[in-house]
């Protein structure tokens, strides 16, 4: 959309309250489940709204309104949502820029937003000359906000066309006879006009005038992101405008256009009986034109839905955190009632884990590591089944704190990559293929978490051998140690030969020396270096563990470190703006072994 006719008319919408005051519906359980085909992925339009919010304002929610609610406000009514503190602005330097008082929540509404767009503008065609890699987090920031208020004013307009607008006067009795209008009425709606196009009279100056906007707001309004109608030419989806313009001759097309039409005006007139029958009748009107294998992603809507509602890594994160607490608790007193507590915490976060990951791979027919949010989830729970595998055998809350502060880290972590959007994404072209996902992918998440669970682990004897020095607890935290970083050789070893197999597949070549393929290579030879010391007699217990908390550092290298140089043919593992994140956490662990050994050598 041009950017002067989306100022102007973005203006007449949302600041001169020209929308309408009813107070909506709030009855959308149909509503939710209409498909909408977004970055390649047919979704249910609750998870289309859940991620708008979040990518918006970084919740999937507005207050205590449900995100579709606040999506069907935005469509049908605008003027609602103008005043919706929905904008976040990490950087407090972007709104004194703009002339907007900085908010403690750093979020901001569209009108504030909106009355400030010619400003933001000028300060995203700054930012957008700056070459990418040279862009400041303030200028990339600027650019993000500027995206999303341009977002929400396309969307705003998405039904337009179903209101009466002054653009659409037409006075003239016998005009209006002769079209076939109500003689009651003046303003007419885009769709009242256009389905009488043929009927109109160029003679006349109004009609003329008239057809005139009729011709400038369909060019406007072209190519609007919300697309619900599959179009009868392609495998494309349409928005309602775009099947106004191009489609509207086919039945169907028409048929559905006219169908949120009427939720557009049942929505208008507060008639939730009515607007749920039409959602209804829209829903059936789309099982009989999308293709089988369309109505089998729709047939998965009330389970994504039920994933997206009940929020089951949330759950694992209060319990994992519960587990915790008990373990510190236990230094007080009735030990065994609070290793139970700890236990019982571990595994009701367990539940949860593993259901949400199930979920996740019904929903997307694949298995749920083809990104980095997946990833984190599925190392989390690679890394608390081994805490309750070491806790079966060790039985000393040595698993529990493992599964307690592995669980609850990575799930934070993946929380923070959720709100980038969508995390229910289509896979990458070179990622699409379930075998390799399943063997290659699966298998090296797997040696990171097994390196990450013998990196804990090393901490742990450190810190044992610091302030306890109870040799048989040691020599079983030693023994678990080892025992696991050999579980993490064995899987990254057989992941990294897996990787080469797949590679040869894809690319031709089994091996390039591609950075993402070295930082494979640095955990299994760091791994094995332990392991050649230990049997020729060069490290004892204390390197083993001093050995495994580097192990650890090499994983977060090979990790999310080679995904900084943006180099090498893995592109849809590259990441931004962790680099401090990462030299921080290697000063800390660098800091966390040179105390450690201290402590030691003094004790």
């Amino acid at each position: 959309m041009m950017i002067k006719v989306f100022f102007t008319f973005t203006l007449s919408l949302f600041l001169t309250g020209t929308a309408f005051c009813q107070p909506g519906i709030r009855d959308l359980d149909h509503f939710k489940e209409i498909p909408v085909l977004d970055n390649g992925r047919l979704k249910p339009l609750d998870t289309f709204a859940r991620n708008l919010l979040t990518q918006f304002s970084g919740q999937d929610h507005y207050g205590q309104q449900e995100a579709s609610v606040w999506l069907a406000a935005l469509f049908f009514n605008p003027d609602m949502t103008t005043d919706n503190k929905i904008f976040l602005v990490n950087n407090p330097d972007i709104p004194v820029a703009l002339g907007i008082t900085p908010q403690q929540d750093r979020r901001y509404t569209p009108r504030q937003l909106l009355q400030k767009y010619l400003l933001l503008e000028k300060l995203q065609q700054a930012a957008i000359n700056i070459p990418e890699k040279e862009r400041s987090l303030a200028e990339n920031e600027i650019i993000r906000v500027f995206d999303n208020i341009n977002l929400y004013a396309d969307l705003a307009h998405s039904f337009s066309f179903a209101y009466p607008q002054d653009d659409f006067t037409i006075t003239s009795v016998a005009a209006k006879t002769r079209m076939g209008l109500p003689l009651n009425q003046n303003r007419f709606s885009f769709i009242d006009i256009a389905l009488k196009a043929n009927e109109i009279n160029l003679n006349d100056p109004e009609l003329a005038k008239v057809a005139s906007n009729l011709f400038r707001w369909s060019q406007e309004y072209k190519g609007l992101p919300f697309t619900v109608i599959p179009s009868s030419h392609s495998e494309e989806w349409l928005s309602p405008w775009d099947a106004l313009g191009t489609d509207f001759s086919n039945d169907q097309s028409r048929k559905l256009v006219m169908l949120w039409n009427n939720m557009a005006i049942n929505y208008a007139e507060g008639n939730e009986a009515a607007f749920n029958r039409t959602v209804e009748v829209y829903r059936h009107s789309m099982r009989q034109v999308l293709p089988k294998e369309d109505l089998k992603k729709m047939d998965k809507f009330p389970l994504e839905l039920f994933y997206q509602e009940s929020s089951p890594f949330t759950w694992s994160i209060m319990f994992y955190i519960f587990a915790f607490i008990f373990f510190v608790v236990s230094f007080t007193s009735l030990k065994p009632l609070w290793y139970n507590l700890g236990l019982c915490s571990i595994l009701a976060g367990f539940i949860p884990h593993i259901l949400g990951l199930a979920m996740r791979i019904i929903i997307m027919s694949r298995p749920p590591v083809s990104s980095l949010y997946e990833t984190f989830i599925f190392v989390g729970f690679i890394t608390v089944l081994l805490g309750l595998l070491i806790e079966y055998y060790n039985r000393q809350w040595l698993g529990i704190i493992i599964a307690a502060i592995s669980g609850t880290a990575l799930l934070f972590i993946a929380n923070k990559y959720s709100a980038e959007g969508d995390t229910l994404k289509v896979l990458v072209a070179v990622l699409n293929s379930n075998f390799w996902l399943a063997t290659h992918v699966t298998t090296i998440t797997m040696g990171y978490a097994s390196t990450c669970v013998a990196g804990l682990l090393g901490h742990i004897w450190l810190l044992q051998a610091a302030f306890r020095k109870d040799s048989q607890i040691l020599d079983k935290t030693y023994k678990t140690t080892l025992g696991i970083l050999g579980v993490a050789l064995t899987l990254t070893f057989l992941g990294t030969n897996l990787g080469g197999i797949w590679a040869d597949q894809s690319w031709g070549r089994f091996w390039g020396w591609d950075p993402k393929e070295n930082g494979a290579l640095m955990i299994v030879l760091w791994t094995a270096l332990l392991f050649h010391a230990r049997v020729a007699m060069m490290i004892g217990p204390r390197g083993l563990a001093v050995g495994a908390v580097i192990g650890m550092m090499v994983v977060m290298w090979a990790w999310f470190g080679v995904n900084l140089l943006s180099v090498g043919l893995h592109s849809y593992g590259f990441t931004s703006g962790i680099a401090a994140s990462l030299i921080i956490y290697a000063v800390v662990e660098v800091i966390f072994l040179l105390a450690a050994t201290f402590f030691i050598s003094r004790k």
